[in-house]
């Protein structure tokens, strides 16, 4: 026999309060006669599965300098990654101001293959790779505004920005302009920073190596002389890298930057400088990176630091012996999380991971007329949605679907823990045809360009909801529309 879910329901539809539990999620249950539902959606706590911006990323080299087997991504979208990451590799333009017409245009290339294929990248410019990089501010800032009209002409793909352009692998140690202790060369950080955000779109984070670096153009560098002060958006962009994850207690040096002008801080404050980022708006920002050679000392601590920090994605490729640590350590089953693999478990919870608990709807609507629905989720991930996306309500049958933005919902603070989709009210078009539609929850990819493709839109963690065909999540299947 099944249960009976008890729903209040208030005057007008002005409130929506739940009591006790159903145990078929999938039949709603109608309370005296009302038309107004509560349905419970069954949970998917295990399933691995892509959605965009988020996971695991494949090092591959998109510039041409790595042949043209860099330009097959079929493994990436077999293993279920969505993100490329690649070094832009500029060592052939350490001496001249132009970068030739040549190299932009094999980014290009590489660009629009990403886009066919439903992709995203993570790109960084680097100078070098084994010695010590020398070019001056003035070169490199004609090389960012070079790069920078590629990158924002292909903007819908470019899922992030790694700063580069200093140090050994754009790394920002071991060369002309890292070192924290330099008061002046913080004035060249600044200016390189400010020219990336002001030569890309808003909607592209950008991600800096050490967390000290991030201290000192967000909270300690006074405006150089002739710069502009960065703005609240472009200071939301900034989040970090980390590429020695887990190697010893300070990441090799992520969490040890000593002799830093503006005052050193302990292994314990640059740490909780990182886990503290936040946007002004209450959203995460990017947190990504790489372990490194030759494996990982601290494996014990990667779900708790990988949940403080709130990150989003990490590369699939290096270290490969820490990879396969995590692959061989086995953890017990915890809160909603299953016994599995440390591995399996980073796979399901880098970035995001909505859960749909339940709707509140009514079953019937009248076309012209208005529509209110209200949800609670769970965001499993480590970290929320980074990147600005809007949500639609969409109304389907067999011949017309109309899609209805929700425009006063942010999706990037629906961090991890427990998300609440306050009562939203949209206006249904009068000229809707009476009969039985579809009713699904759409969160595509910001650019128009990309919201015909499917695997940009994000899925719920839930059983029977996701339609990867239309890239939606299902709510109901039998609203009527009269």
């Amino acid at each position: 026999m099944k249960s009976i879910l008890i729903v209040a329901i208030a005057i007008k539809m002005s409130i929506f309060v739940c009591f006790g539990q159903a145990t078929n999620p999938e039949e709603p249950t109608t309370i005296n006669g009302s038309d107004l539902i509560v349905k419970q959606y069954i949970p998917d706590f295990t399933s691995v599965f892509p959605n965009p911006e988020r996971g695991w990323h494949n090092r591959r080299d998109v510039d041409g300098r790595g042949g043209d087997d860099d330009r097959d991504f079929s493994d990436v979208k077999s293993a279920g990654h969505t993100l490329l990451h690649s070094y832009l590799r500029l060592d052939d333009f350490k001496e001249t101001d132009r970068i030739p017409r040549s190299y932009l245009n094999k980014l290009q290339e590489a660009l629009d293959t990403i886009r066919a294929q439903g992709l995203k990248i993570i790109l960084r410019p680097t100078y070098v790779w084994s010695e010590i990089p020398s070019v001056p501010e003035s070169r490199i800032l004609k090389h960012i505004e070079q790069l920078s009209a590629v990158i924002s002409n292909n903007a819908d793909v470019i899922n992030h920005l790694e700063t580069g352009y200093l140090g050994k692998w754009g790394e920002w140690h071991s060369g002309l302009y890292t070192d924290l202790s330099n008061r002046n060369d913080g004035d060249t950080r600044y200016r390189i920073i400010k020219k990336i955000l002001e030569t890309t779109p808003d909607n592209i984070p950008l991600a800096m190596r050490y967390p000290m670096h991030i201290r000192e153009i967000l909270d300690e560098l006074p405006v150089p002389a002739g710069s502009e002060p960065l703005t609240q958006i472009q200071r939301d962009r900034i989040g970090h890298h980390n590429d020695c994850f887990l190697f010893n207690e300070n990441d090799r040096g992520t969490y040890a930057r000593l002799n830093i002008w503006f005052g050193d801080q302990t292994l314990a404050q640059q740490k909780q400088y990182t886990f503290d980022l936040i946007t002004s708006y209450g959203g995460n920002k990017i947190v990504g990176g790489e372990t490194c050679s030759p494996a990982i000392d601290r494996i014990d601590d990667t779900q708790v630091e990988m949940a403080k920090a709130n990150w989003t994605e990490i590369n699939i490729n290096f270290w490969g012996d820490a990879i396969d640590m995590w692959k061989n350590r086995w953890l017990s089953a915890s809160g909603n999380d299953p016994a599995e693999s440390e591995f399996d478990r980073i796979s399901r919870k880098l970035g995001y991971r909505l859960r749909l608990i339940d709707a509140t709807f009514p079953m019937s609507a009248t076309a012209g007329g208005s529509f209110t629905i209200a949800a609670n989720f769970s965001n499993d991930g480590y970290a929320g949605i980074v990147k600005s996306r809007p949500i639609y309500l969409v109304f389907e049958n067999d011949t017309d679907r109309y899609n209805i933005e929700l425009a006063n919902v942010d999706v990037r603070k629906w961090v991890s823990g427990p998300v609440v989709l306050t009562r939203q009210t949209v206006n249904l078009p009068p000229g809707m045809k009476s009969g039985t539609y579809k009713l699904a929850l759409w969160l595509p990819d910001a650019s128009v360009s990309l919201q015909s493709q499917p695997c940009y839109s994000v899925r719920f963690a839930n059983q029977n909801v996701w339609d990867a065909s239309k890239g939606y999540n299902l709510i109901t299947d039998s609203l009527i529309i009269k």
